[in-house]
């Protein structure tokens, strides 16, 4: 962050709509056009004999001189039409990302979507230079009570005098970063908050910078707009007693991912339907991020409910607000080209500021071995007898299960020790080779291989660990179990015709492979009577033909599945 230099800075206010230009009609506030107009006829924002000096034209203005050495000049982009916030959508906020020609912005943007608009905004501007300000106001302009006007000075100014290379908002004399904010009040003036993170700057008598939380601009990099953003995603917020069937409904196609609120530190009901439902869903490939609905704090591991949420697939959101996880969501599944796993680990790397990772001793004793491990530790500390053996019985199974989905491998070797029982199963009867096979943790499957584990055991649901690790295109694990003699039953490959036909119709070549190494036979016919080469040819996806005619030319070098 610096100050910027330069006897002239020029910005771009985009007026999208929103109560600060509003008017009121029939007793109702509605967005009112010519904002330039109205700014004009204050001073504090145009300083009207430099702009006839200069021949400045009517949609923009000159604020009256902040510094001796420097003028901000910024022309008002008003949107055709404008919008009440509650309109906005990802495919206005698209339209605002790809007008970047300025040396800085101001968004003038509705309070209700603003958080929103903020965090889509943030993903969409990868590499930004520049500030991108969002600003607004509770009470219109023209009233002659309201905050508009301070607001609206607060981000010109900001955005003028400062190189903050972030998406932000200004509020009540206070820049956040954007993807942090939520909407608080819908009626006080200090409408925003930024629950786990400090203002990026306050402004009172002096302006404070908080210059270690902005993040520091790449000069090597050039800007990327995204405009790619995934519109089927939602948001689910969970209440106590809510049905399985409710949720099942929710989880259901078009929806490709889904920001879920949960209890406290990222906890929800264990119940096995509820568990269930989660667990099918992102075994389908949809993406469930676990946010938090409490106002701060983050998403941990530290209760059996929080477990089994991850147990059930759910990705932490640690401590982003759920505008900019759902904002999130649609970036990264607006990406093209990535597979189930990269997107899943896009989505836990920090990437715009949104969110605080654990500093590595905290990811230590907190997500990996560390806490799994003493717990551990402390069991085998017991000493024999009849009360020490009823809790590690109560304990160990849920501990044992926790480590293989996290790939803890030290801790699960010290499991061994107590001479536990590797093809032991949860409440659905997934063994430690379920969880590990499709968390796709190569290191714990072999493990568990060579010390026995039952390679072809089935859930409740009929399905085996190769069926899991197919559908998580985890090749390597499908490897290694089709090694140890794994493989698919007929019930598994039911319809497996019309699965590669699907496949083929989307040109996902990874999923074909999976299948193919599986055991499975790319000439299986589907529904309609062709085979996933002859959809691949008529839907010309050249590729996937060569992918599958060299399937087809080396049946018989694998064991098939039966």
């Amino acid at each position: 962050m610096a100050r910027a230099t330069g006897p002239v800075r020029k910005l771009l206010a985009i007026y999208t709509g929103g109560t600060i230009g509003m008017r009121s009609e029939g007793g109702v506030l509605v967005p009112g056009r010519g904002l330039a107009a109205v700014l004009r006829t204050l001073h504090m924002f145009h300083d009207e004999e430099y702009a006839r000096a200069h021949h400045l034209p009517e949609d923009t203005m000159a604020l009256p001189l902040a510094s001796p050495d420097q003028r901000i000049i910024y022309t008002v982009l008003e949107c055709q039409p404008l919008f009440d916030s509650s309109d906005m959508t990802i495919t206005e906020w698209v339209q605002i990302a790809q007008t970047i020609e300025y040396q800085g912005f101001v968004v003038i943007h509705g309070t209700d979507t603003m958080a929103f608009a903020a965090s889509v905004l943030s993903f969409m501007l990868e590499n930004l230079q520049k500030p991108v300000i969002l600003t607004g106001a509770q009470v219109p302009i023209h009233a002659l009570w309201n905050d508009g006007r301070e607001n609206l000075l607060g981000a010109l100014l900001m955005a003028g005098q400062y190189i903050i290379p972030e998406v932000c908002l200004f509020f009540q004399n206070q820049l956040f970063r954007g993807n942090r904010t939520t909407k608080v009040d819908a009626q006080r003036f200090e409408a925003f908050c930024s629950p786990n993170l400090p203002p990026l700057a306050t402004v009172g008598a002096d302006v404070t910078i908080n210059c270690d939380l902005v993040r520091k601009a790449s000069r090597k990099d050039h800007l990327v707009v995204h405009s790619s953003m995934e519109h089927d995603v939602g948001l689910l917020r969970l209440y106590p007693g809510i049905p399985a069937s409710l949720v099942r409904t929710f989880l259901q196609p078009p929806l490709k991912g889904v920001v879920m609120e949960t209890f406290g530190s990222g906890n929800g009901p264990t119940k096995p339907d509820f568990l269930q439902e989660l667990r099918m869903a992102t075994e389908q490939g949809l993406i469930i991020v676990n946010c938090t609905h409490c106002l701060q704090g983050a998403v941990t591991s530290d209760y059996a409910s929080g477990m089994a949420m991850a147990g059930a697939g759910l990705v932490s959101g640690f401590d982003m607000t759920s505008e900019a996880a759902l904002a999130k969501l649609s970036y990264v599944l607006g990406q093209p080209g990535l597979s189930l796993d990269d997107r899943k680990k896009l989505l836990a790397k920090n990437l715009r500021g949104e969110m605080t990772l654990p500093t590595m001793n905290e990811r230590r004793s907190l997500l990996q071995d560390g806490m799994l491990g003493c717990r551990v530790e402390w069991l085998l500390s017991l000493d024999d007898g009849q009360e020490a053996d009823a809790i590690k019985d109560d304990l160990m199974p849920s501990l044992a299960l926790a480590a293989a989905h996290a790939g803890a491998l030290d801790t699960l070797q010290a499991f061994l020790e107590l001479g536990r029982d590797l093809n032991l199963k949860d409440y659905s009867g997934q063994t430690l080779l379920h969880v590990a096979a499709r968390r796709g943790h190569a290191a714990v499957v072999s493990m568990l291989l060579q010390r026995g584990a039952d390679v072809n055991a089935r859930n409740e649901d009929g399905q085996s660990p190769l069926l899991l690790a197919v559908r998580g295109r985890h090749q390597g694990v499908i490897g290694l179990l089709r090694a140890a003699g794994a493989c698919l039953s007929p019930q598994e490959l039911e319809d497996i015709g019309t699965e590669l036909c699907r496949l083929a119709s989307r040109a996902d070549s990874e999923g074909l492979r999976a299948w193919w190494q599986a055991g499975a036979d790319p000439g299986q016919l589907g529904y309609d009577g062709r085979c996933a080469l002859h959809v691949a040819a008529a839907a010309g996806n050249a590729d996937i033909v060569v992918l599958l005619q060299s399937f087809k030319d080396r049946v018989g070098t694998q064991p098939q599945a039966h």
